[in-house]
């Protein structure tokens, strides 16, 4: 399972994106595909989907483990571990870092935003 999140980060890395925006792409990205293999329930042979887009000034990064789930599993709790957690972070940081996140049934995304002027280029 750690070869699919070098292939994801390898992948992301391709986008031609700022290097801070790509730095938090890739720890988020990493993070969700981290949980969706941990604690999706999915057997090895099951696929994770991850869709990126990237439009200039925002990426959509999908991570899509289980589309076929009726509805969304809450998140239990506080989204912050409490300190000293050895595990937990991950949706922490995305909350911290996204400018925009969500999840749907077998389904979490993000969105950065380029704090470049597109205009200044």
């Amino acid at each position: 399972m750690p070869r699919m999140v070098s292939k994801v980060r390898r992948a992301l890395g391709e986008l031609p994106m700022p290097t801070p925006l790509l730095e938090d792409a890739t720890l988020l990205v990493s993070e969700l595909v981290t949980n969706s293999i941990r604690h999706a329930g999915l057997h090895p042979s099951d696929p994770i989907w991850v869709k990126a887009e990237w439009t200039g000034t925002r990426l959509r990064v999908d991570v899509i483990d289980r589309g076929d789930l009726p509805s969304p599993r809450s998140v239990a709790g506080a989204i912050r571990p409490t300190p000293g957690a050895q595990s937990g972070w991950g949706l922490y940081l995305v909350e911290r870092l996204a400018t925009r996140w969500g999840r749907g049934p077998g389904r979490y995304w993000f969105e950065l935003e380029s704090q470049a002027d597109p205009r200044s280029a």
